[in-house]
């Protein structure tokens, strides 16, 4: 049985995964603007205007995919036949380990988050010794998710599993059917965690980035996204924490994070040895030859 996509999932993903902010419980700012549209109220977390979950970012300062990444691949063009090719090559890996972490990996939420990085910071991370982290990776998710929404809007590409026969790795759904592809909100959200864990500690940079990059490709490996709406999500990610530099409160979060971070480290909590050794074999970049 592939595991099911938890109900409302994929609408809440196209205002930026507006949900992983009432899992950290982050308060929002009252002077930002409120997102185009909420969150379903059983999801809808701290903010104004009817509970609406909120990032770091006023629209102001809020970057613009549309800005920023190429536009999508059109069906008859050399991007979009790549795609369809590394999707039809990538249903191989169905029921490996690979398939597997791809299927842990479509949880989204903040304690989910912090587990899958634990490996690649060094130290186990929780929801208990990290709150501040867990915060920032929900109201940062919403940021980047806004930042790509006028985007999947405009190119409203659809999903490569509606175009190739291939099994996916998680149960199909209406909502899942009806949503965009390009570009990814998982592949944002993953891409921003492994910046925001990378700049709380840098002499792990280059494995922490690494998971965030797999986090990404296991929408491949699922069959949920094409290869190029996970590289526009990094290019979407990456303007939209250039923007976070400039924003106090996130400046702040990442000071009490980062006090989090060492006392973590102080306290001697590793992730298992072996679970990483297997996990670090498991998020190198996808062979595809």
């Amino acid at each position: 049985m592939k595991p099911k996509a938890e109900a409302g999932t994929y609408a809440v993903m196209a205002v930026g995964l507006a949900v992983l902010v009432a899992c950290a419980g982050a308060v929002a700012p009252a002077s930002q603007a409120p997102a185009p549209t909420a969150a379903p109220a059983s999801m809808a977390g701290a903010g104004p205007a009817g509970g609406r979950p909120l990032g770091f970012l006023t629209r102001a300062m809020l970057p613009d995919a549309v800005a920023t990444i190429p536009a999508a691949p059109k069906e008859g063009e050399a991007r979009n036949s790549l795609d369809w090719e590394i999707f039809r090559k990538t249903r191989a890996l169905e029921g490996g380990d690979r398939w597997k972490l791809a299927q842990a990996d479509d949880s989204y939420r903040p304690a989910y988050l912090l587990s899958a990085f634990s490996c690649a910071a060094g130290v186990s991370l929780t929801p208990e010794n990290s709150p501040a982290l867990a915060t920032i990776l929900g109201r940062t998710t919403v940021d980047a998710g806004m930042a790509a929404e006028s985007a999947k809007q405009l190119y409203r590409r659809t999903r490569p599993f509606l175009h190739n026969e291939g099994n996916i790795c998680i149960d199909r759904s209406p909502g899942l059917d009806a949503s965009f592809d390009y570009p990814s909100g998982h592949g944002s959200l993953g891409w921003m965690a492994g910046l925001v864990i990378a700049q709380l500690a840098p002499d792990h940079a280059s494995s922490i980035l690494a998971r965030g990059r797999a986090y990404g490709e296991s929408r491949v490996v699922c069959g949920l996204h094409n290869m190029s709406a996970i590289e526009a999500a990094r290019t979407n990610a990456a303007g939209v924490f250039a923007a976070l530099q400039g924003s106090p409160e996130f400046i702040a979060a990442m000071s009490a994070a980062r006090k989090e971070m060492e006392a973590a480290r102080a306290s001697g909590a590793v992730p298992d040895a072996a679970a990483c050794a297997q996990e670090a074999e498991l998020v190198k970049p996808l062979a595809l030859n």
